[in-house]
């Protein structure tokens, strides 16, 4: 029987950045995966044309001292970057809303489109988002949230922070400029862009978080090859520092024995003295034998619709980031950078997402309603990236696929193909993420389910938090 100072189970972000991170320091570390490739629900997988990503992922959080930036570096990851400038361009019904990373621009842009005057307010938000990241990093970890974590929470930062406790116990909406809250247009816009970032609107949405999720296109960037880029790179830190990842090699059951965990796997049974899991509280319970199990709020979390083409145009395509509004609501185009040399071909690489309820898709069969709802959704995207692109020269489009619910899940085994982590609306609600170590084990827990906020951001912090 093999023995390691820590296995993982599951490689999507969360797990590989962990890994990595601890065979650096010197543990023998191994990766259990299903699948066939890493990366999760911000994986990839390679067509004819080039290479997708899996799920419609931003790359951010690379501004100095936040999470993605710090993995790089302290990983000497082997990535090339290329910062988005604007870092989204917004397509709404009439007109186009530019988020420009410079800060002027991006004031004068909100004036113009929205003919309401910010200034003020988003130089203070861009503050409160400064002392934000660092308070964040100054409680960690963050669950189970006792009187010095929430001090600490609070002050991190600075003193400030405690002194606008508002932003903490109320929504965003609330937190806004009445200006603001009576511009309908802003807060459509407003909503949409939440959406993406902290999965809600600016109604249900704590203050706190509303500020980072709308700051967050300021830190956006574009990486050669997408996530398959990244995933490559970090598969290759945990090769160099002695680490190893299995793959199409699912874990079956884990016990307790002698102080150790005994994990048994498609291939081959293995001994650790530490479990870090990338995988979600029911897939856990499900394979752990030893009468302990993960308990969380049975929350609702969002599905996705998403919808994978490469597209030959006569100029290319600018911005890494788009967001087209719907009548009911918003799809989100990530595509290559055109500079992009791993993903180099006559196309760019397209992924198009959505928010949707999963259950939307929780028959059990496959049936004509199923394939209908996924024909509507192709007509859809196609249609308005027609519409919203038509400026580039569109010469071809060769549409790969639509993924839904049931993709998701059938790939990563999350619970009915869900994605991005629970939905927080207070301060409290952080309470029910799950913690990074849980007392008297030596169970660790990274990804979605044990930080707030969806994104790659959010895991790589949840690694860091095992630390």
């Amino acid at each position: 029987m093999k023995e390691f100072d820590a296995l993982v189970i599951g490689a999507g972000m969360g797990g590989m950045a962990t890994a990595a991170l601890w065979a650096k320091r010197g543990k023998s570390v191994k990766v259990l995966e299903s699948h066939y490739s890493s990366g999760g629900c911000a994986g990839y997988f390679k067509r004819r044309e080039g290479i997708y990503d899996a799920g419609a992922t931003t790359l951010s959080g690379l501004k100095k001292g936040r999470p993605t930036q710090r993995l790089i570096e302290e990983l000497d990851l082997d990535v090339r970057l290329f910062p988005c400038d604007p870092g989204m361009i917004i397509h709404r019904k009439n007109s186009i809303f530019t988020f420009h990373k410079d800060l002027t621009k991006l004031i004068n842009e909100i004036r113009n489109e929205f003919n309401l005057d910010l200034s003020k307010e988003v130089q203070e938000w861009l503050i409160i988002e400064e002392k934000l990241w660092y308070s964040l990093q100054a409680a960690r970890p963050i669950q189970m949230l006792s009187a010095d974590h929430l001090f600490k929470l609070l002050t991190g930062g600075s003193l400030s922070l405690a002194l606008k406790p508002q932003i903490f116990f109320k929504s965003f909406f609330d937190f806004l400029p009445k200006k603001a809250r009576e511009n309908e247009d802003f807060i459509r816009c407003l909503d949409q862009i939440l959406m993406i970032s902290t999965q809600q609107t600016s109604k249900t949405c704590p203050a706190f978080m509303g500020i980072l999720g709308f700051l967050y296109p300021l830190d956006t960037y574009a990486i050669d090859g997408g996530m398959y880029g990244l995933c490559k790179s970090l598969e290759k830190k945990i090769l160099e520092y002695g680490g190893s990842i299995d793959f199409r090699n699912p874990c079956l059951f884990i016990s307790e024995h002698q102080n150790a965990f005994v994990v048994e796997s498609k291939k081959e049974v293995y001994k650790a003295h530490h479990l870090i899991l990338n995988i979600s509280p029911e897939q856990f319970n499900k394979i752990y034998k030893s009468g302990f199990s993960i308990e969380q709020e049975n929350d609702e979390i969002w599905g996705a619709l998403t919808a994978y083409f490469a597209v030959k145009t006569k100029e290319p395509i600018q911005g890494c980031y788009h967001q087209v509004h719907t009548k009911k609501g918003s799809l989100f185009f990530s595509l290559s950078h055109t500079e992009d040399n791993l993903r180099k071909s006559d196309y760019q690489m397209i992924t198009v997402s959505t928010h949707i309820d999963k259950k939307d898709f929780s028959e059990s069969n496959k049936d004509e309603t199923y394939y209908n709802k996924k024909n509507k959704f192709e007509e859809l995207v196609t249609s308005k990236f027609k519409e919203a692109f038509s400026q580039y020269g569109i010469e071809e489009i060769k549409f790969d696929s639509v993924g839904t619910p049931k993709t998701f899940e059938f790939y990563t085994s999350r619970p009915e193909g869900e994605v991005g982590g629970l939905v927080h609306n207070s301060l409290w609600s952080l309470t029910r993420l799950l913690p990074n170590q849980y007392r008297k084990k030596n169970i660790f827990h990274t990804g979605d389910y044990s930080f707030p906020g969806q994104g790659i951001v959010s895991v790589f912090q949840s690694a860091f938090n095992t630390l």
